[in-house]
């Protein structure tokens, strides 16, 4: 329990450090991020199809699932939680590190208000482009979508994207 506080103090300060740190250049790489919540999970897991509407291989969509769902049995989700983050902030996760190294344009970030280790992992993609849910309570979204309904949060998703890569 202490040390999931000091994580949380030090992941704080990282994001912060993360967003000023940010650079945005023009990516054109097609990968996209797709970070969700454990505590969203339920409600906005079929957002891990969301590669189909977007025109996307499977190989080119990513998801990770932040938090210890004890029923998640599909193999293409990456799940981590803080027992996978070292005090210095380093990912013990091997398979989460080797992701990271991708280059991704686009990450999508579905998390609560409280969600640190969701932000944190969106920030260390290194994504030219943050879109995701309200709440962003620290400010590294681009586009901030205020709509709770999942379907209509897959729509604004796939509205924007479509915009960022100048598709019809």
């Amino acid at each position: 329990m202490i040390t999931n506080k000091i994580k949380s103090v030090q992941l704080k300060k990282a994001i912060e450090k993360l967003k000023k740190n940010r650079q945005f250049a023009t990516n054109t790489s097609n990968r996209v991020l797709l970070v969700i919540s454990e505590d969203n999970f339920k409600v906005y897991g079929s957002l891990q199809n969301l590669w189909k509407s977007l025109g996307l291989s499977a190989n080119a969509f990513d998801v990770v699932i932040c938090g210890s769902l004890r029923d998640l049995d599909d193999k293409n989700l990456l799940q981590v939680s803080f027992k996978d983050l070292g005090l210095d902030g380093e990912f013990k996760n091997k398979d989460l590190s080797a992701l990271l190294e991708n280059e991704f344009g686009s990450a999508i970030l579905v998390s609560g208000a409280e969600a640190l280790l969701s932000n944190y992992v969106v920030l260390r993609s290194g994504a030219t482009f943050l879109i995701g849910k309200s709440p962003d309570p620290f400010s590294i979204l681009d586009v901030e979508i205020f709509e709770n309904d999942p379907s209509l949060l897959e729509a604004e998703l796939i509205r924007y994207y479509k915009i960022l890569k100048h598709k019809k």
